[in-house]
């Protein structure tokens, strides 16, 4: 597989007074022309003690783009480099419309692939968004935060998906998240990573190796 390279990036958020966002592309290299590559934008977990330096989404974005799969990991509003103020998830999904509207803008992306994978509020806020923006084709969310979630949320999401959560997710535990995922309508899985705790400490690997895994088959799959 080809070396995959990495650059910093700033786009806008899509609120109506944009905020400058903070990212890192992560994209393959390849030698045949007019290659197009599935794409995922991931989203990190609270950003009051967390961005997008959490160890997981950097193995994972590293390893999409080794695997030819475009990758954008970013800051929500208020954190790093990004401007804006934290919203608690309020106005966080704007962000994750500004990172998919400048992720696709990109040359090379194959606009019919295209992935949200969050990581514990990134998870939450992945999947608030996905069911209005119809270019989310599949969502991963890593370690939801189960106790953020209302009544129906998501429910109106019929596209693929996957939940990953750990056997010691104190916050995400089994035997909670498995109702839920089971009245969820359209394709859905689930993997429970034993040993796991929320945030995934130590167990980065495993994780990476699930959602890639999922994530180049589903992009693989003709009209999905």
């Amino acid at each position: 597989m080809a070396l995959a390279e990495e650059r910093s990036v700033m786009f806008p958020s899509r609120d109506r007074q944009p905020s400058l966002l903070e990212g890192m592309l992560h994209y393959p290299q390849v030698s045949e022309l007019h290659t197009l590559f599935p794409a995922a934008v991931l989203c990190h977990p609270q950003p009051a003690s967390s961005d997008m330096t959490d160890p997981l989404l950097i193995c994972l974005a590293r390893e999409l783009a080794r695997q030819g799969i475009m990758a954008l990991r970013f800051n929500f509003r208020g954190v790093g480099r990004s401007e804006g103020e934290q919203t608690d998830g309020r106005f966080e999904p704007l962000d994750v419309a500004g990172a998919v509207t400048y992720l696709l803008q990109q040359p090379g992306v194959n606009r019919e692939k295209l992935s949200l994978i969050g990581h514990a509020f990134g998870a939450f806020i992945a999947l608030a968004y996905a069911p209005f923006d119809p270019r989310v084709r599949t969502v991963v969310a890593i370690s939801l935060p189960l106790f953020r979630l209302s009544k129906g949320f998501a429910t109106n999401f019929d596209r693929p998906k996957l939940f990953i959560t750990g056997e010691f997710d104190e916050v995400c535990p089994r035997h909670k998240l498995e109702p839920f995922v089971a009245a969820l309508p359209g394709p859905k899985g689930m993997k429970v990573l034993t040993g796991a705790g929320h945030l995934m400490h130590g167990y980065e690997q495993e994780t990476t190796g699930a959602v890639v895994t999922y994530i180049k088959r589903w992009a693989e799959l003709p009209g999905i």
